[in-house]
C-alpha cells in the first residue's frame, strides 16, 4: 500500500468516525435538551423566582466546577492518545494522574464554595446560601465523571459519554424536578436533585469506564503519578480557558442577578436555554473532532486537518441553519408556552423583553456555533494559550458591554443579550483570523450557498403558514413540519456534496442497524 492509499484510508476513517461520532453525540445533545424541560418543570411548579434563584446558584457552582476538572476534558484525551500511540500502556497512567489532579482541585472548590456561600448570597441579596452549600458538594463527582468519560472518548467511542451526560443526567434532573416540585420543596429540594445527579452519573461513568480500562491500575498510578508535570503543564491553560468560557456563558445571568429581579433572571434563562439549541451541533462534533485533531497533530498532518475542518464547518452550518430559522419562526410561541401562566402573568413590557432576548441570543449563538470548532483545533495542536487569549478578550468585552447596556442604558435583560451578541461577533472574527494564519483554514466557499438558499426559501413557507393559523398549538407543528420538508427538498434540488451524502448514508445505516438490532453496543 502506497502513501497515497494510506492517506486515503486515514481520511475515510476520520470522516467515518466524525460522521458516526458526531451523529451519536448530536442525538445525545438533543436528549440533553431535556434539561430545558427541567427548567420548565421548576418554572411551572415553583415559579419564575425559584427558577431564577436556581439558575444563579448553579451558574456560580458550575462555573467553579471548571476549575475542579482542571481541563481534563481535553487533557485526558491528549495524554491517553499519546500513551497508546507510543505503546507505553493502555492509558491508565494518564487517567490515574488526571484523577489525582481533579481530586485535589475539586475538594478545594467544594470547601471554598461551602464556606463562602453566605458571603455570595449577601452580595447578590438573594436567598441562595443553602443551595450553594449543597451544590458545592457536586464538584468532586462531576470532575471524576469527566475524567472517565474523556478517557473513553480518547478511544473514539462517544456513545458512553452520551449515555452519561446527555441521557442519564438530564433524566435524573427531570424526574427529581417533578418530585421536588410536587412535594413543594422549593430551592432546597432542587439543590439536592442537582447533587444527586452528579453522584449518579459519576457512578455510571465509572461502570462504563471499567469496560475499557483497569480501575486498579488507575488508582496505582494515582498514588505514583508518572506524568504529573506534563499533564499539569498542558491542562492548566485549558482549565483557565474553560473557566473563562464558563464565566462567559454564565456572565449574563451572574450580572443580571445583581441588577434585576429573580423573575427576569428566570425569563432570560429560559430564552437562553431555547437559543442554545444552536450550540448542539458543534458540541456534538467536538468530542470526536478533538480525538481526530490530536491524531493529526501528533503526526503533523495539518493539510488534512484543514480539510477535515472545512467539511465539519459545512456540516454544522447545514444543521444549524434550519434550527436557527425554526427558532425565528416559532421561538416566541415556544417561549410563552414554556413559561406558562407565570410568563403570561408578567407585565406586557417584560414579556416583550423576553421575546427580544430570544431573537438576539439566537443570532448570537448561531454565530458562536459556526466557529466553535476553532477552539479544539487550537487546543489540541498545542496552542491553548490562543484560546486563553480569545476567551479573555471575549470575557472583558462582554463584561464592559453588559455594564454599559444593563446599568448605564438600563436595558435590563435585552442589554445582556446585546452584550453577548457584540462580544461573540468580535471573538468569532478573532478565531477565524487565527486558524487562517496558523493552518490556512478558510471555511467559506460557494458550497455553503446551497443551505443558505434552501433555508431562506423554506423559512418563507414556514412564516406564511405560521401567520395563517390562529391557534398557536396548531401553528407551531404545521409551520415547523412545512419548513423541514421544504428545506430537505431545497437541499436535494440544489445538490448534496459527496461528503454530505456519505454522512447521510452512514446516519441512515447506523439508524437502520440499531432499529433492526434492537439492542446492542453502540460505539
Amino acid at each position: 500500500m502506497g502513501p497515497n492509499d494510506s492517506n486515503g484510508a486515514e481520511e475515510r476513517r476520520d470522516v467515518k468516525d466524525l460522521a458516526r461520532g458526531g451523529f451519536i453525540t448530536f442525538v445525545g445533545k438533543l436528549g440533553r435538551a431535556s434539561r430545558g424541560a427541567f427548567l420548565w418543570v421548576i418554572t411551572l411548579l415553583m415559579g419564575l423566582d425559584v427558577q431564577g434563584y436556581y439558575s444563579l446558584a448553579w451558574g456560580i457552582v458550575s462555573t467553579l466546577n471548571k476549575i475542579a476538572r482542571f481541563g481534563m476534558l481535553r487533557g485526558v484525551v491528549r495524554f491517553v492518545v499519546a500513551e497508546r500511540a507510543q505503546a507505553e500502556g493502555h492509558g491508565e497512567r494518564a487517567v490515574g494522574t488526571a484523577l489525582l489532579i481533579v481530586s485535589i482541585c475539586s475538594v478545594v472548590i467544594s470547601v471554598g464554595v461551602y464556606f463562602s456561600a453566605d458571603a455570595i448570597a449577601s452580595f447578590y441579596d438573594k436567598p441562595i446560601a443553602s443551595a450553594l452549600q449543597i451544590m458545592a458538594l457536586s464538584a468532586p463527582f462531576m470532575a471524576v465523571c469527566w475524567v472517565f468519560v474523556s478517557a473513553i472518548r480518547a478511544l473514539r467511542i462517544v456513545s458512553y459519554g452520551v449515555y452519561v451526560m446527555s441521557v442519564a443526567g438530564p433524566l435524573i434532573l427531570l424526574v427529581g424536578g417533578l418530585g421536588v416540585g410536587w412535594l413543594d420543596l422549593g430551592l432546597y429540594g432542587v439543590a439536592w436533585v442537582q447533587l444527586t445527579m452528579a453522584v449518579c452519573i459519576s457512578l455510571l461513568a465509572a461502570y462504563f469506564f471499567r469496560h475499557f480500562f483497569s480501575l486498579r491500575a488507575c488508582f496505582q498510578h494515582m498514588r505514583q503519578p508518572l506524568c504529573l508535570r506534563e499533564m499539569t503543564h498542558f491542562s492548566f491553560p485549558v482549565m483557565v480557558t474553560d473557566l473563562l468560557y464558563a464565566v462567559l456563558t454564565q456572565l449574563d445571568v451572574l450580572m443580571l442577578g445583581f441588577f434585576v429581579s429573580a423573575e427576569m433572571v428566570g425569563v432570560y434563562a429560559l430564552a437562553r436555554r431555547i437559543a442554545s439549541a444552536m450550540l448542539k451541533a458543534p458540541q456534538a462534533f467536538d468530542p470526536i473532532f478533538s480525538s481526530v485533531v490530536s491524531d493529526l497533530a501528533v503526526n503533523t498532518r495539518y493539510d488534512e486537518l484543514s480539510a477535515r475542518f472545512s467539511v465539519l464547518f459545512r456540516w454544522i452550518l447545514t444543521i444549524n441553519l434550519p434550527i436557527f430559522a425554526s427558532l425565528l419562526i416559532v421561538g416566541d410561541l415556544l417561549l410563552i408556552m414554556i413559561g406558562g401562566d407565570k410568563m403570561q402573568a408578567l407585565p406586557e413590557g417584560e414579556v416583550a423583553a423576553g421575546l427580544q432576548v430570544l431573537f438576539v441570543l439566537s443570532v448570537s449563538m448561531m454565530l458562536q456555533g459556526s466557529f466553535a470548532l476553532a477552539e479544539p483545533v487550537l487546543a489540541m495542536t498545542g496552542r491553548p494559550y490562543l484560546n486563553f487569549f480569545n476567551n479573555t478578550t471575549w470575557l472583558c468585552t462582554n463584561f464592559v458591554l453588559n455594564v454599559v447596556f444593563i446599568h448605564f442604558y438600563s436595558m435590563g435583560i435585552v442589554g445582556a443579550a446585546c452584550g453577548a451578541f457584540v462580544s461573540t461577533l468580535c471573538v468569532s472574527a478573532l478565531r477565524l483570523g487565527q486558524i487562517y494564519r496558523q493552518y490556512a483554514i478558510w471555511p467559506f466557499d460557494l458550497k455553503q450557498v446551497k443551505p443558505l438558499f434552501a433555508v431562506a426559501l423554506a423559512s418563507l413557507g414556514g412564516v406564511v403558514l405560521r401567520d395563517a393559523i390562529a391557534e398557536p398549538a396548531v401553528a407551531m407543528p404545521v409551520a415547523l413540519g412545512t419548513f423541514v420538508c421544504l428545506y430537505g427538498i431545497g437541499l436535494s434540488f440544489l445538490g448534496i456534496e459527496e461528503e454530505d451524502r456519505k454522512l447521510a448514508a452512514r446516519v441512515v445505516r447506523w439508524v437502520g442497524k440499531r432499529l433492526g438490532r434492537g439492542s446492542g453496543s453502540v460505539r
